[in-house]
């Protein structure tokens, strides 16, 4: 695998950089099913990865993660806690699995890895000081892959990791939050705001 953690910004000044680059990856066959939907943003202190891409109606107008979804909404309430700190959306994989009756399916391992590299070069193009791993898929699969392939790649505690002075963190996903614990939401909200208050203004 080539070299990923290299300065992006300095090789390519365009704002939509990554956009680019993703929009013509063809790592899978999930690039036939339709362009992976990514986020529009352009400076990141805190990142969100999610599974997958979801259905939506306009590829140029709704982003992963969306506010239209419960997933999304948890999210945006945690959001608009913070004025001036920078919020970036993706997936692990970007493009939408399907199945064979045109359903929305889980991605499998093999379109995890594929897309693993488009994950990279977002991370290193934006550098946020924190990752939110969304869930146990997501966070076993990062974390395994940190784990493999970087010696610097240091726990914290039971739920954080740090790398290149970036903390991934793992959390539950707001979907099981919202479906098995809709009575903690408020709670589960107040503990994201605390580690984001901790590791972004050193609280």
């Amino acid at each position: 695998m080539k070299n990923l953690y290299i300065d992006l910004k300095l090789k390519n000044n365009e704002d939509n950089f990554i956009i680019k680059n993703i929009n013509n990856c063809n790592n899978c066959n999930l690039c036939l099913n339709k362009y992976p939907l990514l986020d529009k943003k352009k400076f990141s202190d805190v990142m969100w990865v999610g599974l997958s891409a979801k259905k939506v109606k306009n590829l140029f107008n709704e982003i992963p993660l969306d506010k239209n979804t419960n997933t999304g909404k948890i999210i945006e309430n945690i959001e608009n806690l913070f004025e001036n700190v920078n919020f970036y959306k993706t997936n692990l994989v970007k493009c939408l699995p399907l199945d064979k009756n045109n359903k929305l399916r889980y991605p499998n391992i093999s379109e995890m890895l594929s897309c693993y590299e488009n994950l990279l070069l977002e991370i290193d193009f934006f550098r946020p000081k924190i990752i939110f791993l969304l869930g146990k898929t997501v966070s076993n699969f990062v974390l395994k892959q940190q784990n493999n392939n970087n010696d610097n790649f240091r726990k914290l505690s039971d739920n954080s990791w740090i790398y290149m002075n970036i903390t991934y963190v793992e959390i539950y996903h707001p979907s099981y939050i919202n479906v098995y614990k809709k009575k903690d939401i408020e709670i589960y909200i107040t503990n994201i705001q605390n580690i984001i208050k901790n590791l972004i203004f050193n609280y």
